[in-house]
């Protein structure tokens, strides 16, 4: 099955390179905020992930949560807001079915209190990190339960109750996802290391491309590339370093394989930059 895809950038944050990849620069690099809309015949609209809103400014006010914003300074226009596209687009909110979480990082759930009708998707021990953690451990983790909708555990289903599947060779060597909506149309896959439960996903598009959306798995093409993992001050919010670094190296050799998929980071500006070029 295909679907149709759009990626939009719903805001950015700054932080210096040289954090995010080893033997980067010194100075700020602007990293976007990703996010996939998806379009499944049957199921209607998908978002994988709804990048920064206002909601994000709220959560971030008090403190000891105001040292999120201020380690990773957020932009958000008016019109870069995932309900300003998406009305561009003739969507609105109420018609957002799905909401695939990639993981509970504040970048990537901001938005989810905008969209009070979706079926929100995310693995299980995502959910049971953050339950475990203190406030503190939480914020230094990247998560803050307050952006959560207050009916989020009743919407919720879990990502690894759908039935295990082999995932395409292409993807080698990830062997299996979960069929999210039991067609086939999207598997996600388990991502771990960034954070406990963090997934991506992986569907053709209608121009029958093989897509993975690997959420923080990487945090741009050119860093996997070339071997460049963050180095240790930014792995200090990791949920697990081990782990992050075999993801890390798988992706890399699947990249390195033959008819690899197109490999979309939540926060490659490379990625953007090439996307926008090519859709205007």
């Amino acid at each position: 099955m295909r679907l149709q895809f759009r990626l939009m950038k719903v805001g950015h944050c700054s932080h210096p390179e040289c954090v995010t990849q080893r033997g980067g620069r010194f100075a700020a690099a602007l990293f976007p905020a990703l996010c996939g809309l998806l379009r499944h015949p049957d199921r209607g609209w998908i978002l994988f992930d709804t990048g920064y809103s206002e909601h994000f400014t709220q959560a971030t006010q008090p403190f000891p949560e105001r040292l999120y914003r201020w380690t990773t300074p957020f932009t958000l226009s008016p019109e870069e807001t995932m309900l300003a596209q998406l009305r561009r687009l003739g969507i609105a909110a109420e018609d957002i079915a799905y909401i695939v979480i990639s993981h509970l990082h504040g970048d990537h759930v901001a938005g989810l209190r905008d969209f009070p009708n979706a079926n929100l998707i995310v693995m299980r021990s995502e959910v049971a990190a953050m339950d475990q953690r203190s406030r503190f451990g939480n914020l230094t983790h990247g998560t803050l339960p307050s952006l959560l909708p207050d009916d989020f555990r009743q919407r919720t289903s879990y990502a690894d109750d759908a039935a295990q599947v082999a995932l395409p060779p292409e993807l080698k060597p990830f062997e299996h996802g979960f069929d999210l909506f039991g067609d086939g149309s999207v598997l996600a896959v388990h991502l771990p290391g960034h954070s406990r439960g963090q997934i991506g996903i992986v569907f053709r598009q209608e121009s029958d491309r093989l897509t993975f959306l690997s959420a923080d798995a990487c945090w741009s093409m050119a860093a996997l590339c070339e071997d460049r993992e963050p180095i240790w001050l930014a792995r200090r919010i990791f949920d697990h370093d081990g782990e992050y670094q075999k993801t890390f190296q798988r992706l890399r050799q699947m990249q390195a394989g033959s008819g690899a998929p197109l490999l979309i980071p939540s926060h490659c500006a490379q990625t953007w930059n090439t996307y926008e070029a090519s859709h205007r």
